[in-house]
């Protein structure tokens, strides 16, 4: 099982400190439980966070506590950590791997000694007697399964008040359970994914283990991790923008020379209009966005032995979808374009084979640079790079055969999207900034549009359009591919300037794409 210490210096052998057990959600990585680790450290905590079973660099283990109760064991045995005073926080699906790990028999009731603390974030309730518990949920969340459908409803949410015995509950106040234990639910402006990066919820956190755990050992104010997020995200840009300079070195090079063919002129003298190319596909796909996302993640996972992501297969699917459409949208302007010429488009679509591999070959160096320095900053800086639940981390022997597997899916079906990029939307008389544009949006409108539905009905009416387990992986996927686009549509429209072909820059956007999808996510268990 991979983890992470956080380990303050006052925690000795001669004087341990409290420990703290941190369990992501989903998919997540232990990485998305850097903020809130960062901060209960340095008020002299010791933080543990792992990556559960089948996630990250975790092996593939078919248990139903995804290992939970061994990092538990782990945690309170060591010399600097007091295991008479040991707390654990989940977030989302966490919070049942929080509940695995703190007690000890099959059903999950009978809580472990030593344990003073749970802390549910996101999701979760009062699930557990003789321990102090607290509950966060934003109201920009839904309740999971609180009886609620709003957020805003939290504080008369029968399993909540039926345990505090008060309706409304009073968020943010003690309730005493008469055991010796106590119970706080607490609310904030924050959503599901957000939970684990604004400053409300995580300092609810701090409070929470500050009052039901033990008083912080090094008295701390305010909060530091915001500079780990602002460096992180400045690398992770720093660190893809490294492929473009790589490209043009090897483009310049005798070896590479065969691939690049002139700027092809427009293949219509017809502009294509606004609203068939742009407005129309962004309507369609954000409509099947949701129905595809989830629902692909459960007629992919049929096939479990080897598509083996969840997440993933919901991703792949929703572009699955999206490339139909795509040459849909292109076989009707081919038929309702009566100045295309044919001939212009077969020899945009086609290449030899020595040309195509020489394309695949400068797309693994140029992702391979940035490959190294991710795998150099680990190793000699620590660095963990994270934005929101974008991963681009090292890849163990695992996810190399998941690479090998998902690979030959994002190729199809970025060869459809950076055909239909460089040819489609190639229209007469437009500049290369305004056509790197387009190719932005159209490829993020979709996702931009779900969002803003998702975020629009839940701000208006305090609903959610998506409940459970399928908002929180139309959330996650959704912005993975706004965040994620930012980078292939600067590849798209950078390969096709270069070489006047599409094929560079959809191998690139496949590799891309490929590693980011297999990097962390959760794998199924056989």
């Amino acid at each position: 099982m991979s983890a992470k210490l956080y380990v303050p210096q006052t925690a000795t052998e001669d004087s341990p400190a409290p420990g703290i057990l941190a369990l992501p959600g989903g998919n997540a990585s232990l990485e998305n439980m850097s903020s809130v680790a960062i901060e209960l450290s340095r008020r002299g905590y010791v933080v543990m966070a792992v990556d559960p079973y089948t996630i990250g660099r975790s092996e593939i283990v078919n248990t139903p506590d995804v290992g939970s109760r061994a990092a538990m064991d782990y945690l309170m045995s060591m010399k600097f950590v007091d295991p008479h005073c040991i707390g654990a926080m989940g977030h989302s699906a966490g919070t049942g791997r929080a509940k695995w790990a703190v007690t000890t028999d099959p059903d999950c009731t009978v809580v472990r000694e030593g344990v003073k603390a749970v802390f549910y974030l996101a999701a979760g309730n009062f699930n557990l007697e003789g321990v102090n518990m607290g509950v966060f949920i934003g109201s920009w969340d839904n309740t999971y399964g609180q009886g609620k459908i709003s957020a805003r409803d939290i504080a008369t949410a029968e399993p909540f008040t039926e345990q505090m015995g008060a309706s409304p509950i009073e968020l943010g106040t003690w309730y005493d359970m008469g055991d010796g234990t106590s119970r706080i639910l607490y609310t904030g402006n924050s959503g599901h994914p957000t939970a684990l990066l604004l400053k409300e919820p995580i300092l609810d956190m701090v409070d929470f283990f500050e009052q039901a755990l033990a008083p912080a050992p090094i008295p701390a104010e305010g909060i530091s991790y915001a500079a780990k997020e602002i460096g992180t995200a400045i690398g992770i840009i720093a660190v893809l923008i490294m492929m473009f300079p790589v490209l043009s070195l090897l483009l310049d090079t005798s070896f590479f020379s065969s691939i690049i063919r002139p700027m092809p002129a427009p293949v219509s003298g017809v502009n294509a209009p606004f609203l068939f190319y742009l407005i129309m596909p962004a309507i369609i796909n954000t409509l099947i966005c949701q129905w595809a996302i989830y629902n692909g993640q459960m007629f992919l996972g049929n096939f479990k032995s080897v598509l083996r992501i969840n997440n993933t297969n919901g991703f792949v699917f929703w572009f699955g979808c999206s490339a139909l459409l795509t040459v849909t949208i292109l076989a009707i302007r081919f038929k309702w374009d009566g100045t295309i010429n044919k001939e212009r488009i077969l020899t945009h679509a086609k290449t030899s084979w020595p040309n195509f591999f020489k394309a695949l070959l400068l797309g693994l160096i140029a992702v391979g640079t940035v490959y190294v320095m991710t795998y150099a900053a680990e190793v000699f800086w620590g660095l963990s790079p994270r934005i929101w639940k974008v991963q681009i981390n090292v890849l163990n022997n695992t996810r190399w055969g998941l690479f090998l597997t998902y690979f030959p899916l994002y190729l199809l079906f970025f060869g459809v999207f950076n055909f239909s990029q460089t040819i489609g939307l190639k229209i007469k008389g437009q500049s290369e900034a305004g056509f790197t544009r387009l190719v932005w949006l159209t490829s993020t409108i979709p996702a931009a549009l779900f969002l803003i539905y998702a975020y629009g009905k839940l701000w208006m009416t305090g609903y959610t359009a998506i409940t459970n387990v399928q908002m929180s992986r139309a959330n996650s996927t959704l912005l993975n591919c706004i965040l994620t686009y930012f980078i292939t549509c600067k590849v798209t429209t950078f390969c096709y300037k270069k070489t006047g072909s599409y094929h560079t820059g959809a191998v690139i956007n496949a590799i891309i794409m490929t590693w980011t999808a297999v990097a962390t996510d959760l794998i199924t268990a056989l």
